[in-house]
């Protein structure tokens, strides 16, 4: 049946119808069985069934697991749980907080004026000063000491003063302090301690100035101090110790 190689086209496509042909015949003669319809519907319930009892399997491990959640948190509470809040704070500590905040201590250096209730009484510093060394108290005005005692001068003379303490009126085994004014420049001297702190100048309006020490080397027991004060009204001059002891008290000059 087949054609020969060289028959050309003709013979091929007649080939082909030849083929057709055959295969019609075949199939025609051919008697299919019945269609498995039993079967496929039984396979789709099996598969079926499967399916159901998967999603119930499922179901039942969802349920579980929400369950032992649930028992775990009501077992084992949050870790916050049975604490306190923190206490707000009081309406006092509040005002107290408010009060400081606003009134800040600021720093001050010594012979200004201040108000002992808003600064913090802490010992002055006392400068250790040689025998004759001038310093400058004030614009026009210079002190300076000698083992004699206390010398300064300016102002509007610039006359020279000095104030002994070799001469018997001032007992330096008692506390006590000196005092001279010229205008707004005061000074003066302390003694009777080896331990001074401060020398506080104070007003009638209870403005306070604390006044700058001067000594010579040694220790001696007396020193000077001065300071310039807000106006030239009259002063109360108080020595105290570095533990705040009042030592003297001179009234108002």
């Amino acid at each position: 049946m087949t054609p020969a190689p060289d028959a050309g086209p003709d013979a091929a496509e007649a080939w082909d119808d030849l083929l057709r042909a055959e295969f019609t015949r075949a199939a025609h003669d051919m008697t299919p069985g019945p269609a498995p319809v039993a079967a496929v519907v039984r396979a789709g319930r099996v598969r079926r069934r499967r399916r159901t009892v998967a999603l119930s399997v499922l179901a039942v491990l969802g349920v579980s697991a929400a369950v032992a959640a649930g028992t775990a948190l009501a077992g084992d509470p949050h870790p916050a749980a049975g604490l306190a809040a923190p206490p707000f704070a009081t309406t006092a500590s509040a005002s107290a907080a408010s009060a400081s905040a606003a009134s800040p201590t600021t720093p001050r250096t010594p012979g200004t004026p201040r108000t002992s209730a808003t600064v913090p009484r802490i010992p002055t510093p006392v400068r250790t000063v040689a025998a004759g060394e001038r310093v400058e108290a004030a614009p026009g005005w210079t002190v300076w000491l000698t083992a004699r005692g206390k010398y300064w001068e300016g102002g509007e003379d610039g006359m020279r003063q000095f104030r002994p303490v070799d001469d018997g009126n001032i007992d330096l085994r008692s506390p006590g302090v000196s005092f001279q004014g010229e205008g707004a420049f005061r000074s003066g001297l302390y003694y009777g301690t080896r331990d001074v702190g401060r020398v506080d100048l104070v007003d009638a309006k209870g403005r306070t100035t604390t006044a700058v020490l001067l000594e010579l080397a040694g220790r001696p027991g007396w020193g000077v101090w001065y300071a310039v004060t807000p106006d030239a009204s009259s002063m109360a001059v108080r020595l105290y110790d570095r533990a705040e002891r009042l030592l003297s008290d001179l009234p108002r000059l």
